[in-house]
């Protein structure tokens, strides 16, 4: 346990340090990732840690690409710890809750690949997609909306999500060609895949139909935020208690479930 321990603790740190140079994470948001990584670590092991830190360094550098364009203002796209939780508590919940239990650890691991999956297709959907030339609909009712509602998605960001899946398997695939894994390759592969892309998809019904919509009164934009160009934006419909934090954590937990639901029928 000391050995893993130190070995997590200089996995972490390293990572720390990319976080707080780039800036990808405030400092609240550090110290949550820290907290979410030792758990991940210490009871999941290097793979599991392996594929958070993918979702962490791709998902980080998708959402600084040409982020003034995407989001209209001046920025990074540095993440606060609700939005570390957000995407990370289940991750760090599953092996816990695995080990405490003495849950098969193929299945952990099916669920917790399923977990950070689902929240990976999301936001690469929505990064890649916000940058699409076509308009894009709302998921419920195939209305043309703006840039950035909440259900709103494209084909381009359709196609980002189904690919990062595989994304994802790819890197914990290779992490087996040296170590071994608990799972077999055409499970990782599926939950992967289906997890991450069907969580998107559950992320944009969800957040279409109950996700808190606000409008920048500076530039105009449909947002998910209380605040942007540096100001209070205005409420226009959905419900207040759920906020794109919510909306990601219960797409966390759907992406685990349907990963669950592969293992059983598929392992």
């Amino acid at each position: 346990m000391l050995s893993s321990f130190l070995e997590a603790t200089l996995a972490i740190a390293l990572v720390g340090l990319v976080a707080v140079g780039g800036r990808f994470l405030d400092g609240k948001g550090v110290a949550a990732a820290v907290a979410v990584g030792y758990c991940v670590y210490i009871m999941g092991g290097r793979s599991y840690f392996l594929a958070l830190l993918v979702f962490f360094v791709v998902a980080g550098f998708t959402t600084r690409y040409r982020y003034r364009e995407k989001y209209g203002e001046a920025g990074r796209g540095i993440r606060t710890w609700s939005n570390v939780l957000a995407n990370g508590l289940a991750a760090a919940l599953i092996p816990l809750l695995g080990y405490l239990s003495f849950t098969s650890s193929s299945a952990t691991l099916a669920m917790y690949l399923g977990a950070v999956s689902s929240v990976f297709s999301d936001t690469m959907s929505t990064e890649v997609g916000l940058l699409s030339k076509s308009q894009p609909r709302m998921i419920t009712t195939l209305r043309p909306a703006s840039p950035g509602t909440p259900g709103a998605v494209s084909l381009l960001g359709l196609a980002a999500g189904f690919f990062t899946g595989f994304i994802l398997a790819a890197a914990v695939l290779l992490y087996g060609v040296f170590f071994e894994l608990s799972l077999p390759t055409h499970i990782i592969l599926l939950v992967s895949v289906l997890a991450g892309f069907s969580g998107s998809i559950f992320d944009s019904v969800f957040g279409g139909l109950f996700q808190s919509r606000y409008r920048c009164e500076v530039c105009g934009r449909a947002v998910e935020v209380k605040r942007h160009c540096g100001g209070q934006t205005v409420y226009v419909s959905g419900s207040k208690l759920v906020n794109n934090e919510v909306v990601n954590l219960l797409t966390s937990l759907y992406g685990a479930f349907v990963a669950f639901v592969v293992w059983v029928y598929m392992g």
